[in-house]
């Protein structure tokens, strides 16, 4: 295999050679002694970075490129106030401490939009990012063009679009530490006159920098591939279209989870048959994790001209499938081995937006919005035959699972618009509202079936899952909504180069159906009855801010203030389940600012800074973390305390420089530091998985032709080796076993050092 990916690079070398016939790129602003211009579509117009009144980052492609990032999980760690972690079940993105639990029934307090898509499920925040014009990151509700569940800020991906001249690329990446191997390719061109084509191809795999001793293979193993291709029809006249389709297929064996943190006796029973290392030390042992994730997606984007108003439609077609294997117990023993997670989503969109002409006294956009989306989810979870050899009453679980069926289907119709006023030259005033009715029904079934091991009579072992909270049943549901979300935003130009902005919004995540709890709301049977439906959360977000560029200096700082009423969160009933309740708020308060420089030509230096002040402001219904004393009902209340994985502090510092060294070749080198203070990385808030502050360093050094035909660079990420804990929580069935005298944790753990080559050919 090493062969055959130092065969592909060796390809892509030869393709980069100087003899090769080669389109030539403006030169930047840079290379010409200023900053150059950042376009962002924040608002559904091109407009410049610094026009915008938004707290927004905005990562361009080309550094995505350089970098060798993938995915937005790779991107978070250079955006201050982003965090995008994995869990055993479900992925989180998180915007100033604001995510949405691990629960297929929520939706994403961050919405994720793809060449103006709603891509709103968690798993879709794994889907590879390649051939990218950028990524914005908008912090904060975005309730009027980005609608409803955008409560905690949005994710806006732009693609890149067919060229009117011939171009492509190839580009291939080997990354040595962890055997990572990176091959893309993108081709585009004009068909015929007015019809432009582009084509994109990606394949990745990689070895992983966990060693799994039980199963005999580095993890995670990853094996992605991707394709996209677009067509673009635009002969100049009032009409232009756009059709995009992609592929996607990414499969993953094994996480980067370790154990850690022995407390009590926790060793002392753990040994022999049993044992589970607790160093944390990129070594360990589980029975297995797989996912595979495949995505297709067809959007349609249209505009037609109507006098010098544009009237835009989107309609899109999304359909993934999930499939995957957990050893939920996250060790060597076969207590929870094989748990099976299923989850078919498809969705189909259509928006219709009307965007008067720029620049005028009046500026506005207006449109409607409808979704129609249904989710079918599996989610069985297995107690292996080990259980038997453990007596009563553990014996009663050994070769049984619990086989969770959810289905939902759901509608979605929004009107929204939003308008701009110059009152004078200098001042502006914007206000907009977005009106949301939804309908969604949700079903819901619970099995106990044993297996051909299980002997325990049938009332035995459903009188242990309900000591357990668990027992079989069916429940369905429907819930309609209405909302209405307002937005005011007013903008003062200070002077040509400095624009003050002050706004408020309010905005609102969808309510809906508890996917994994293990028995009825109205149980009288068990301890502590089950949750099936949740309301909607909301959100009023006060911010100000100033935005200022000049030739060679771009500075931007927020200031927020932010309060979440009704939080839909997952509720430990003591055992183990959790229970979806709107049981908690939240404020969040703190500054956002970040600048470029251009210090000479060639150089520039930019970097971001956040301060994050989070509380839950009522939270009583918490998670005991481990020897905790817990309060009434046995919970621990959370009212006053910061959330897990929100750092106080976060940030990042870049400088690039450009310099040629001959007639036609140059050298680029690239500087990066990402910082974070100290967080609490479980979400029972356990001090003792505190992640202390670090620093992440990186660095990419490349040779180039002048005008960018070739280039071969050297890539290095997390060059200190920060060992960065991205996530954790207690050691299922730990205190259970021990009798509560031991525990032990276990938790996601960021990629250590990276060393990598990339070769890049451009014709």
């Amino acid at each position: 295999m090493m062969k055959n990916h130092y065969a592909a690079l060796l390809a892509v070398s030869a393709l980069a050679s100087p003899a090769a016939a080669f389109a030539q790129d403006a030169a930047p602003a840079e290379d010409n002694g200023g900053l150059e211009e950042i376009i962002v579509t924040a608002q559904k117009r091109a407009e410049g970075l610094s026009d915008v009144p938004i707290s927004i980052s905005a990562v361009s492609g080309k550094q995505i490129e350089n970098y060798g990032q993938t995915n937005l999980e790779q991107i978070s760690s250079s955006v201050p106030n982003l965090k995008i972690t994995q869990t055993a079940i479900a992925n989180r993105i998180a915007i100033r401490g604001i995510a949405s639990g691990d629960n297929k029934g929520f939706e994403q307090s961050v919405a994720m939009f793809v060449d103006g898509v709603y891509y709103g499920r968690d798993q879709l925040s794994r889907l590879p990012l390649i051939d990218m014009e950028r990524v914005e990151v908008l912090r904060g509700p975005q309730p009027t063009l980005f609608g409803k569940n955008a409560i905690a800020g949005a994710v806006n991906i732009t693609t890149r679009s067919p060229t009117d001249e011939f171009e492509g690329s190839v580009s291939g990446l080997y990354e040595f530490n962890h055997k990572e191997f990176q091959l893309n390719g993108v081709l585009s061109r004009p068909l015929s006159d007015g019809v432009e084509a582009r084509v994109v191809g990606y394949y990745r795999t990689m070895d992983g920098y966990f060693y799994n001793t039980k199963l005999d293979r580095n993890e995670p193993n990853v094996d992605e591939k991707y394709f996209r291709g677009k067509l673009e029809f635009d002969k100049g006249g009032p009409f232009a279209a756009e059709l995009k389709l992609e592929y996607a297929d990414f499969e993953a064996k094994g996480q980067p989870r370790d154990v850690f943190g022995a407390v009590g006796n926790y060793n002392t029973v753990f040994q022999g048959p049993f044992f589970v290392s607790t160093t944390p030390d990129y070594v360990r042992a589980d029975n297995g994790y797989q996912s595979r994730n495949k995505v297709f997606g067809a959007t349609l984007n249209m505009d037609l001209e109507i006098g010098e108003h544009t009237l835009t439609s989107t309609s899109a077609l999304l359909d993934y499938k999930t499939r995957e294997i957990v050893d939920v117990d996250f060790s060597g023993i076969s207590f929870l081995d094989g748990t099976n997670l299923r989850e078919d989503y498809r969705q189909y969109s259509q928006e219709l937006r009307l965007t008067s002409p720029g620049g005028e006294t009046f500026n506005y956009i207006a449109g409607v919005y409808y979704q129609n989306a249904k989710l079918d989810v599996q989610d069985f979870t297995l107690f292996n035959p080990t259980f038997l050899a453990l007596g009563a009453p553990f014996s009663a679980l050994g070769d049984t699972r619990n086989d969770r069926d959810y289905s939902q289907k759901s509608d979605l119709v929004s009107a929204f618009a939003q308008g701009e006023l110059a009152l004078s030259d200098r001042f502006r005033i914007t206000a907009g509202a977005r009106f949301n009715h939804e309908k969604k029904s949700g079903n819901r079934t619970l099995a106990i079936v044993q297996g051909p091991l299980s002997t325990a009579p049938a009332p035995v072992v459903a009188a242990v899952f309900r000591a357990l909270n668990i027992e079989a049943h069916s429940i369905s549901g429907k819930l309609s909504e209405d909302s209405f979300n307002p937005m005011v935003n007013v903008q003062y130009d200070a002077t040509d180069d400095l624009m003050l902005y002050a706004s408020y919004a309010k905005g609102t995540k969808a309510g809906g159906f508890d996917i994994r709890s293990n028995s009825l709301p109205t149980s009288t049977t068990v301890a502590k009855p089950g949750a099936f439906m949740f309301a909607d959360e909301s959100v009023d977000n006060f911010e100000g801010g100033l935005k200022y560029k000049s030739r060679n200096i771009a500075f931007n700082l927020s200031v927020y203030r932010t309060k979440y009423h009704d939080l839909q969160v997952n509720i430990f009933d003591g055992t183990l389940n959790f229970n979806v309740r709107n049981a908690a708020g939240a404020k969040t308060q703190g500054v956002e600012a970040d600048f470029r420089a251009a210090i000479a030509d060639g150089l520039t230096i930019s970097g971001a800074v956040a301060y994050l002040d989070f509380k839950f402001t009522n939270f009583t219904n918490g998670q005991c973390f481990y020897l905790q004393t817990p309060g009434p009902g046995g919970f621990c209340d959370y009212t006053g305390k910061r959330n897990a994985l929100s750092p106080k502090w976060s940030g990042n510092l870049n400088l690039d420089y450009t310099t040629p060294i001959s007639s036609d070749m140059k050298v680029a080198l690239n500087l990066n530091a990402d910082f974070s203070s100290a967080y609490i990385a479980a979400a029972n808030l356990d001090p003792r998985t505190r992640q202390d502050s670090y620093a992440k360093l990186g660095a990419r050094l490349a040779l180039a032709q002048i005008d960018g035909q070739w280039e071969i660079a050297l890539i290095g990420r997390n060059l200190t080796n920060q060992r960065i804990l991205q996530t954790a929580s207690s050691m299922p069935l730990a205190t259970t076993i021990t009798r509560n005298a031991g525990n032990a944790y276990n938790g996601i753990v960021d990629r250590p050092r990276t060393i990598a080559v990339q070769l890049t050919g451009r014709f």
